[in-house]
This record gives C-alpha cells, sequence and structure tokens, in this order.
C-alpha cells in the first residue's frame, strides 16, 4: 500500500529465525500465552453481549488489559504484544460483522485450540529491537538471531509478526519502503489469464502453468493413505502428519516461487500491465474449483499489484466482461464456446483466443482514465 504524501509503499520481508533451545521453549511460552489472551477475550467479549447486549471494542479491551497488567504476571510480556493479539480478535470480528452484512452466512470468531494458533506479533515497532541481525524484546533470552538470506530493506520497521511453521520460526518484518521508479521501457501488456496457459500476454508470449499440485497429486494422496491407516493419538500418526504438512508446504513454496519470478519479469519488462478484474470467489467455486486454486490467478494479481507500486509502474484492472468474445481489430462482439480455442473475425482476424483476450484487455485499460 503506496502513500501519497512520502512516496513509500508498505512491504513485507519474511526471515528464517535462528533461535536457541531456551529460545525454543520461551517463544513458544509466548505463543500458549496470547492463544489464552485471545480465547479470554473472545469469552469477555461473548459474556458481555449475553449479559448487557452491548459489546466489547478494542480499546475497552486494551483499557482492561492496562489495569490486568497491574495486579498480575501480564507485565513479562511487552504490552504491543498484547495489544496485537487483542487487534486480531477485533479484526476477526469486523470480518464477521461485514459479511454478515453483505447478505453471507459467516461463521462467528472462534476459540482457538494449539493446533490453531501459529502466530504473534508487534502491532508497533515499539517494544522490540532490531540490530543489524539480531532481534531482542522483554521475555526472550538474549537477542535472537535471523538469517539474513537478503539484505533488510532501508526503511522505517512498522511492526513485526512471529510465525512457527513445521521446519520452525520465522518473523515477518513489516517495512516502509521508498518507490524507487525502474526506467522506462516503452512496453505495455494486457495479460489473459487460464488454466492451460497460466498468462498470456498481448504480445503474444504465453508463460506455461506449472500445476504443481496436479504433479504431487500421486505423492499426497500416498501420505494421506498412510495417514489414515494410523491410530490417533500415535507417534506414527504424528510423524505422517508432519510428512503430510511438509507436502502442503513444498507444494506452496513451488507455486508462490514461480508466481514471484514471472511477476517480477513482467513488472520488470513493461510500463503498463493490464489484467482483467474476475470474480475469483466464484471460479473458485466452479466446476474448475481445484485448477483455479492450483494456478492461484489471485495471487499472481496481487504479486503485479503492489511490485508494480513499488516500482512505479501501472496497474490497471478492466471489466472481464466480452473480453474473449470482442475482436481486437474491429471490436465486434461475436459469441464463442469454450471449445474454441482459436479467434474468427469477418473482418478477417484469425489468432489465438487467449491472444486477442490480451490484446482486448490492453486496449481497454488504455482508453480507461485511470491509465491515462
Amino acid at each position: 500500500m503506496a502513500d501519497a504524501e512520502d512516496n513509500t509503499v508498505v512491504l513485507t520481508y519474511k526471515y528464517r529465525l535462528l533461535p536457541t533451545k531456551r529460545q525454543h521453549a520461551a517463544l513458544a511460552d509466548i505463543l500458549e500465552s496470547q492463544r489464552i489472551l485471545y480465547n479470554a477475550a473472545l469469552e469477555e467479549r461473548i459474556d458481555c453481549y449475553r449479559k448487557t447486549g452491548k459489546g466489547r471494542s478494542f480499546i475497552d479491551q486494551c483499557k482492561g488489559l492496562t489495569e490486568l497488567r497491574a495486579e498480575s504476571d501480564y507485565r513479562s510480556v511487552p504490552v504491543k504484544l498484547q495489544r496485537w493479539t487483542l487487534k486480531k480478535l477485533d479484526v476477526a470480528y469486523q470480518a464477521f460483522f461485514c459479511r454478515l452484512d453483505s447478505g453471507n452466512n459467516p461463521g462467528f470468531p472462534r476459540f482457538r485450540g494449539k493446533g490453531r494458533w501459529r502466530s504473534f506479533g508487534f502491532s508497533e515497532f515499539s517494544g522490540i529491537r532490531l540490530n543489524g541481525n539480531r532481534l531482542r524484546f522483554k521475555s526472550l533470552p538474549s537477542s535472537l538471531r535471523i538469517h539474513l538470506h537478503r539484505p533488510l530493506p532501508e526503511g522505517r520497521p512498522l511492526g513485526c509478526t512471529f510465525t512457527r511453521d513445521h521446519k520452525g520460526w520465522s518473523v515477518c518484518l513489516q517495512y516502509s519502503v521508498p518507490v524507487v521508479n525502474l526506467p522506462a521501457t516503452g512496453n505495455q501488456a494486457g495479460i489473459d489469464v487460464g488454466l492451460t496457459t497460466l498468462a498470456m500476454l498481448s504480445t503474444g508470449e504465453a508463460f506455461p502453468n506449472p500445476w504443481t499440485a496436479k504433479r504431487a497429486e500421486r505423492e499426497f494422496r500416498r501420505r494421506q493413505r498412510a495417514l489414515a491407516r494410523c491410530k490417533r493419538g500415535s507417534n506414527r500418526r504424528r510423524k505422517i502428519r508432519a510428512r503430510v504438512t511438509r507436502l502442503h508446504a513444498e507444494i506452496a513454496n513451488a507455486r508462490q516461487t514461480y508466481l514471484h519470478q514471472l511477476s517480477a519479469r513482467l513488472v520488470r519488462e513493461h510500463d503498463l500491465i493490464a489484467v482483467e478484474k474476475l470474480n475469483m470467489k466464484g471460479l473458485a467455486a466452479g466446476m474448475l474449483a481445484k485448477g483455479v486454486h492450483d494456478a492461484a490467478w489471485s495471487k499472481l494479481k496481487e504479486m503485479i499489484a503492489y511490485k508494480s507500486e513499488k516500482a512505479g509502474r501501472r496497474f490497471v484492472e478492466v471489466k472481464a466482461a466480452g473480453t474473449s468474445q470482442t475482436c481486437p481489430e474491429c471490436g465486434q462482439v461475436k459469441a464463442k464456446s469454450l471449445a474454441e480455442r482459436v479467434h474468427r473475425c469477418d473482418c478477417g482476424c484469425v489468432m489465438d483466443r487467449d491472444h486477442a483476450a490480451a490484446i482486448v484487455v490492453l486496449q481497454r485499460a488504455v482508453a480507461s482514465p485511470v491509465a491515462a
């Protein structure tokens, strides 16, 4: 997200942590204390509404936290860390009521078990110090080492989140970094996303779909069957479940790496990038849901958007209706079934259907006042 006043953008940088054995235990204790705080805050909100018919706001609970810290051992943890937990609950409530107002049937925020609570953080970069590759904050024995696989960005830290996964611990640092405009290339691209071809450009260049999850289906089924054969509560079940978790992570990492490389190249080589404004939620719930989730169109669009913002490029979303039915040369609209993969028009235009759609996307973006 860019700041128009100082021309900066907020980005998140993820690094792997290298804690000692004592620090592992300390991080686990902090994680558990924040899970308990979250559940207690949720119980307080529910109980208050049942008794008074009124809810508890984030500010009310922060005031209650101040009183609680004065009388108990809650002071052993930085207050900014505890406010991050309360804010997470407040965001869950806001999302619930937002979906309710939209006419959906959302699930109410629920209590978190140990398997459903994996992170804690600082709402502001206060109460924590970063010195080189070392992080330090209250209740943590000594400083925590970070594996800096890439240099820290030049900018102002805004907050951080600690997450535990199958490999250990990682930290996500939110930075406000300046926008650095890349040199102009004079190139523009419209993008038509698909399943066989992940992205077709208006230039005619096509990027194949890696089918990350589909290629791992056989191994995934094998591990799931092994998990189903295990006795619940046994050590073997715990080990097999960890193998399933690792495979999920490998699939996600491979997909994300490909999308990062593709989006970075598109932003680097084009001054204007246009995409369709698709109903991703509807597509992900249809008959092609499995392929849509594997292709991760939303993630690709999100990456192109923030990288364009950081590089000073133009990113435009256009209406998706009729892009595959419109001729890029004469503008005539002619209905085509999904089975027709070649665009043919009475004006003599013959080209690949996805290529034609990408050109139409670019034409709409250029004609849009946002891209002007």
